[in-house]
């Protein structure tokens, strides 16, 4: 096909243009059933952990802990709700560039340091949860056993975590290629 058929069949093809307004409405991701569904959990898990953090202290003997346990335990908290809030603001807000390629580009950096912090953030509030929990515990070789059963299960849920954000990225990175190369 001639460059003049082709460039002729793309202006015939699309009809009326759009308005800016129905630009953005169908490059808004807010409105998406996977951002309702990162919504309804990032709420979930608030709540969840907030009502956990106003009861911890009658229902796991809060004040029978150090004084450091609870510091570390409610900033764990404070920090895991803090890191989905941002979470979210970063994933919900997608266009940051002047086109489209570097909009990719910076979508693909921000979820890059979201990746880490994410991560980072879970491993600190497990063992926040651990100190927490194991503070005033005397060991036995079963109680060691049963702590040591509950860090390899966090461990499982920490690579598990990390091979979901991996294929994540991998995915965003292959599309971000896609486009480059096109």
């Amino acid at each position: 096909m001639e460059l003049n058929d082709l460039k002729s069949n793309w202006q015939n093809a699309g009809g009326a243009s759009k308005s800016e307004s129905d630009l953005q409405k169908m490059t808004k991701i807010a409105g998406s059933s996977a951002m309702q569904r990162l919504r309804k959990k990032l709420v979930i898990e608030s709540i969840a952990l907030l009502m956990f953090s106003l009861v911890y202290y009658d229902w796991f003997d809060g004040d029978k802990k150090p004084v450091y346990a609870n510091v570390l335990l409610l900033s764990g908290v404070l920090l895991y709700i803090l890191n989905d809030v941002i979470g979210y603001i970063a994933i919900s807000n997608p266009i940051s560039g002047l086109n489209l390629k570097l909009s990719i580009q910076n979508y693909l950096q921000r979820v890059r340091h979201l990746f880490m912090f994410s991560l980072i953030i879970s491993v600190l509030y497990g063992i926040s949860l651990l100190v927490f929990f194991s503070s005033v515990i005397h060991f036995t070789k079963e109680k060691g056993l049963l702590l040591a059963g509950l860090i390899a299960t966090l461990s499982l849920m920490y690579f598990l975590s990390f091979r979901i954000w991996n294929s994540w990225l991998a995915n965003l990175r292959r599309q971000a290629k896609d486009f480059e190369s096109e």
